[in-house]
């Protein structure tokens, strides 16, 4: 979106409306203006240029003896000439990085605290967008013998420990059963995506039909793991709905959006290519009308889990929301992944 025809005077001013409105969510007046920001200018000029950014579709006037409110079009001007990153106080600092202090092996568990964690931080609605598991390799499963029928079934992957769970068989097995059948296991799947693990090796169906069951258990968990919600995390659903600013429309886009995967997904991931991504409002595209969504780019251990995206009205702390999102994503850069907790 092109702002080119805005002179330096009118940005200015109408940064300054949006810096007011983002604190106090109330129509702001060309006296306010001008008595916090432009003392030299007089009130009369100001109301000449509000008057002129609401023609040109930057600033609305709910009514006509109230102040002025920001539009979607001075929100897109806002984000791209006028954010920046805000510095956190050491205290929320302390809070992220605490956070993250205690082991946690499983990816599951590291990206469901990071949404926490963010949406506490930011007070906004967080959403986490895991790639794709079908492009993941695995990298070992292991069999834990529980009784003669139960057995500890955890994967890992290059990432992590992606899924752990007790399984019941149709039939005794002793402990070197188990231990046959693991190293069998990942003789057979270790190495391989787990896009390709969801077709039964011909091994499994003609040569090894002592672990048949068990091989099929694993690659069902796989399967089921897959076809999941479970790549989509979200925290502080209520922290939208509780936003007395929200219209019948936004909450009714809102609710939409979160209950259907596919559409979450895409906006979560809708840049995906660059650094940061700010979407304002609803177009053709899709989105949440009066609400924004901030996203970015996640890694643990040195590889993109996914994206990590805050869902808060037009008028959030941009800057803000902005810093706690790199300040997470660097805290989560140096964690260790928890390599002590793998063994189950």
């Amino acid at each position: 979106m092109s702002h080119d025809n805005l002179s330096a005077r009118k940005q200015k001013i109408l940064k300054a409306v949006v810096d007011e409105y983002i604190i106090s969510a109330t129509p702001i007046s060309s006296g306010e203006i001008q008595k916090k920001h432009f003392s030299e200018i007089s009130s009369a000029t100001i109301r000449n240029e509000l008057s002129a950014l609401e023609e040109m579709g930057y600033l609305i006037q709910p009514h006509v003896s109230a102040g002025r409110i920001p539009s979607k079009k001075a929100y897109s001007l806002y984000v791209e000439k006028f954010v920046e990153k805000s510095p956190l106080t050491i205290e929320e600092i302390e809070f992220i990085e605490q956070s993250f202090q205690s082991k946690m092996g499983r990816v599951e568990d590291i990206v469901h605290q990071t949404a926490k964690v963010i949406s506490d931080m930011t007070n906004y609605t967080s959403v986490i967008i895991l790639n794709k598991i079908e492009n993941v390799f695995l990298k070992e499963v292991k069999l834990v013998g529980l009784d003669e029928n139960t057995v500890l079934v955890v994967i890992i992957t290059d990432s992590g420990i992606i899924r752990d769970k007790i399984i019941t068989l149709s039939t005794p097995v002793s402990e070197g059963y188990i231990q046959d059948a693991n190293a069998l296991i990942n003789k057979i799947f270790s190495g391989k995506t787990i896009g390709e693990i969801q077709q039964p090796d011909i091994l499994v169906q003609e040569e090894l039909k002592e672990f048949e069951e068990l091989c099929k258990t694993v690659i069902e968990l796989l399967k089921a793991y897959c076809v999941s919600d479970d790549n989509v995390i979200m925290e502080g659903r209520s922290k939208f709905l509780e936003s007395g600013e929200q219209s019948r429309e936004s909450t009714r886009d809102f609710l939409e959006v979160i209950d259907t995967t596919d559409k979450i997904v895409d906006l979560i991931e809708d840049g995906a290519g660059i650094e940061y991504s700010v979407k304002i409002g609803k177009d053709e595209r899709g989105g949440i009308d009066k609400c924004a969504i901030v996203t970015a780019k996640y890694h643990y251990k040195g590889k993109e889990i996914g994206h990590a995206g805050v869902i808060g009205p037009e008028r959030m702390d941009y800057g803000k929301v902005i810093s706690i999102l790199e300040r997470v994503r660097e805290t989560l850069n140096g964690i260790d992944g928890g390599s002590g907790n793998e063994e189950k």
